[in-house]
């Protein structure tokens, strides 16, 4: 074979070994693209599903206290969105926690916002990843869709199974005014709050539980000291409006927030 004659097959052989080279990077390109696509990004608190039903609990955690962490005999309030993706209301009804094997006494306490917590917004439908989810008590973001900041929609029934506070007549606006000087719809029993649990989250929609909200979950009278490193064994119970019980299953472990801002530096003596 002449000289002329070899060189077209070389050439040849160079550009086909640039397309196989340029073919196998867009492959392993690709294959990190997908390997990557489905992690999510590490949020604060714990996310879950009732066992068979879409109820959906996330960014559940302890609010944080000090850098020393929570004291034996606190309180320790807890921050989570609830989200009903069914066609009925359900309503939670129990909370079980505990610390080690010691139970601890869960309430129903009074939030910083005086308007409902329950609404059926868009903003309430079930995110695909739970860092979608606005963490409760502005821990992470000031632009988290409040569910108190509800569109006037959300005043309706809306399939709820709850009592709405204006229960009273229509036509007797000066009676519902002065019929009760609280807004709440059952009275706590301490400062702390009501051992009775109720909150009803109406279909598609969602509630906030968080001191900012209308209302929020906190342990009392906590058997032991808790470490801002520590956790809290904590099982939610919820009933349907036909009577159905659901459950979280195995408790969930729920971690004491990162604090929302730096501590100071130690100061250095020379």
């Amino acid at each position: 074979m002449t000289r002329s004659n070899r060189r077209p097959l070389l050439a040849g052989a160079v550009a086909a070994s640039a397309v196989l080279a340029t073919g196998l990077l867009a492959a392993c390109s690709a294959g990190q693209v997908a390997q990557t696509a489905g992690v999510e990004p590490a949020v604060p608190g714990v996310s879950a599903q009732t066992v068979g039903y879409p109820v959906y609990i996330r960014n559940a955690l302890l609010e944080y206290s000090e850098p020393k962490g929570y004291r034996q005999g606190a309180k320790v309030p807890m921050a989570l969105w609830l989200f009903n993706n069914s066609h009925d209301p359900v309503t939670l009804v129990s909370v079980t926690a505990a610390q080690g094997n010691q139970p601890v006494q869960v309430v129903l306490s009074t939030g910083s916002s005086v308007a409902p917590s329950a609404s059926n917004a868009p903003a309430c439908s079930v995110p695909v990843s739970p860092s979608a989810v606005p963490v409760p008590s502005g821990i992470v973001s000031s632009n988290a869709p409040s569910a108190s900041a509800s569109a006037s929609g959300s005043a309706k029934p809306s399939g709820s199974a709850s009592p709405s506070r204006s229960a009273s007549p229509s036509g007797s606006a000066s009676t519902s005014a002065s019929s009760s000087p609280s807004p709440s719809a059952s009275p706590s029993p301490s400062a702390a709050g009501s051992s009775t649990i109720k909150v009803t989250v109406p279909a598609g929609g969602c509630v906030e539980l968080s001191r900012r909200a209308a209302q929020y979950l906190q342990v009392v009278d906590l058997p032991g000291a808790l470490g801002n490193a520590d956790s809290l064994a904590v099982t939610f119970g919820f009933t349907t409006a036909g009577g159905q019980t659901l459950s979280t299953g195995a408790p969930l472990s729920l971690p004491v927030a990162p604090p929302t801002s730096a501590g100071p530096r130690p100061s250095i003596t020379e």
